[in-house]
């Protein structure tokens, strides 16, 4: 007797839903297609404890006959192709026929259709149907999911917190709005109503409701064409940009996609606005024929293949480069009021100048002519500088300074060797081990005058009570303000208020990104943001006297090689392989 045998449908569905459904956002996701496919112009979803214990979708769309509403849970069931030709140029965002009856073998479903005044009604459970019957309803469709994975606990277990899941489907929703603006979306979360979107068409007023009034009031809407491709979207001032790749959106056809190409042509156009290894905020919906873009390359459909994507990434580069240096603008000053009894420091406060490898504190005074701070030295507050005395490190080179290279790095050198030294990373280095040791030291807070409103996504406040914990270890006291944003009531000495707007940002998005929260490693990591944006930047001259300093600093680190997120603060190149080069 053979070993080979043909699986039973009940276990084929359940392979297919490994593959299509691995949380309840992959849930959502394909409803939701389902429902665009419809042509519905209004969409709400309902979910539970993050769509772990029940999701609803309702929709208007033209519904389903009851023959219909039972064939959609076979699989491999379709009304959007017909033909294979169709296949390679789907013009729906749903065609594969696999995600209802996935979803119908791992959950508890319940579909209530109308379609001309007649209703239907299907329940099945686990890939069992239990009940198809007529049913009075509006005209659309309403699906309810419940108990995701509750019997097969491999996938089940491997869910996170439902504010985690939660915040996944608000994310997503967000993305939906963008990328259809002329459809009404409305999320909610039992009591509380996290998306809700008009459905006017207006591009900015969807983005207002995703990132924010702040980001809408930035962004410009813009159109690009050539012969192939149709481009609408929004780029927003480059004043406003990211730690991270999160506010880059790219739709093909209405259709949410990751293409690391067609991001790589957004980023190159804002390089000379931005600073390094920061990112912009821009969203671009690509249209375009439907046999120019493979869809089909991956069951979840998030992957794409272009047929001319280099064509298209010149037309994102060139048409955003144009758009950006005729439009952006520098950025506005906004002078902020210093807080009273707020003590003032310099950049460069050092304690330690070794004489014969003793240590004796410096005392600079803000009146001394020694050197000349730069703009951004005078005007910014810095952290208080230790008052322990500190010891060499070991292994840190005895060095001379020689001078400052293209305002970058500052070049020394020992008996033997010559040293390039990274002006911005030694700082961080610097002032990350500053920070660490006031917090064991120093638990001193100061209360703001007037609380400062940041700006943020429903998805971050899904998870607000996560984010607060990890900073109260810190002295840096939030509240909830509204749906979408939150309050600084105080922060630690050591944090400076003017750059705090900047600094939230950077750590709500590094906070997103995590699946799974570290508290101690995401308390590393606010310290190493705060330690970066106190630091010195590229391209700022330093005097001799200066770049003394920082080196005489980093010599008394406990880890003076490299910064807090792992780059090296100086190289060194041996004075043996230069006599080599220079055929000594």
């Amino acid at each position: 007797m053979g070993i080979i045998q043909r699986l039973d449908e009940q276990l084929s569905n359940m392979i297919a839903a490994g593959e299509v459904i691995e949380r309840p956002m992959a849930v959502v996701k394909e409803l939701v297609e389902n429902a665009l496919d419809a042509k519905a112009r209004f969409i709400e979803v309902k979910i539970t404890q993050g769509g772990i214990e029940s999701i609803e979708v309702i929709d208007d769309g033209m519904g389903m006959e009851p023959s219909d509403a039972q064939l959609a849970f076979e699989r491999h069931t379709t009304s959007k192709i017909t033909s294979k030709e169709q296949l390679f140029a789907p013009e729906f965002l749903g065609f594969r026929g696999e995600a209802l009856p996935s979803i119908a073998s791992v959950s508890d479903v319940v579909l209530k259709t109308s379609k001309d005044d007649v209703g239907t009604y299907v329940h099945i459970a686990y890939g069992k149907v239990l009940q198809v019957r007529p049913h009075s309803s509006s005209t659309g469709t309403h699906i309810r999911v419940e108990g995701l994975f509750r019997k097969t606990p491999a996938r089940f277990k491997h869910l996170k917190s439902a504010n985690y899941e939660a915040a996944l489907i608000i994310d997503l929703l967000e993305k939906f709005s963008l990328s259809r603006p002329d459809v009404a979306f409305k999320l909610s979360d039992e009591t509380k109503i996290l998306l809700n979107t008009s459905g006017t068409n207006q591009m900015l007023e969807v983005l207002a409701s995703s990132f924010g009034n702040r980001i809408a009031r930035l962004a410009h809407e813009f159109t690009l064409k050539d012969y192939d491709f149709t481009i609408q979207g929004v780029w927003v001032d480059p004043q406003e940009h990211r730690s991270n790749n999160k506010g880059i959106l790219i739709f093909i056809n209405n259709r949410i996609v990751r293409s690391w190409y067609l991001q790589k042509a957004i980023v190159e156009a804002y390089l000379p606005y931005i600073p390094a290894h920061r990112y912009p905020v821009c969203v671009i919906n690509l249209k375009m024929d439907a046999h120019l873009v493979d869809v089909n390359v991956h069951p979840s459909k998030w992957e794409v293949r272009l047929s001319k994507e280099q064509q298209a990434f010149y037309l994102i580069l060139d048409g955003l480069s144009k758009q950006l240096s005729e439009f952006v603008h520098p950025k506005e000053h906004i002078e902020k009021k210093e807080e009273l009894n707020r003590e003032q420091t310099q950049l460069f406060n050092v304690n330690h100048y070794p004489e014969n490898n003793v240590s004796k504190p410096i005392e600079i005074k803000e009146e001394s002519n020694d050197f000349a701070l730069s703009n951004q030295t005078k005007t910014e507050n810095t952290i208080v500088t230790s008052s322990i005395k500190k010891d060499r490190h070991p292994t840190f080179p005895h060095l001379d300074l020689i001078g400052q290279m293209h305002g970058r790095y500052i070049l020394a050198s020992s008996e033997d060797d010559l040293y390039v030294i990274d002006q911005h990373a030694a700082k961080e280095r610097i002032n990350y081990e500053l920070i660490l040791e006031q917090l064991n030291q120093n638990q001193d807070q100061f209360d703001l005058l007037i609380p400062i409103e940041i700006e943020c996504s429903s998805a971050f406040m899904e998870r607000f009570n996560e984010f607060k914990q990890i900073l109260d270890s810190l002295h840096l006291h939030i509240e909830p303000f509204s749906l979408k944003s939150y309050i600084v009531r105080s922060i630690p000495l050591w944090l400076n208020q003017n750059d705090l707007t900047r600094f939230m940002q950077d750590v709500m998005d590094r906070f997103l990104s995590e699946s799974k929260i570290n508290q101690e490693i995401l308390r590393e990591s606010v310290i190493a943001t705060m330690a970066c944006h106190r630091s010195i930047r590229f391209n700022q001259a330093l005097t001799p006297f200066e770049m003394r300093h920082i080196i005489e600093e980093l010599s008394v680190c406990k880890q003076p090689y490299h910064c807090p997120h792992g780059r090296p603060t100086l190289v060194k190149q041996n004075a043996q392989s230069l006599w080599k080069d220079f055929e000594r």
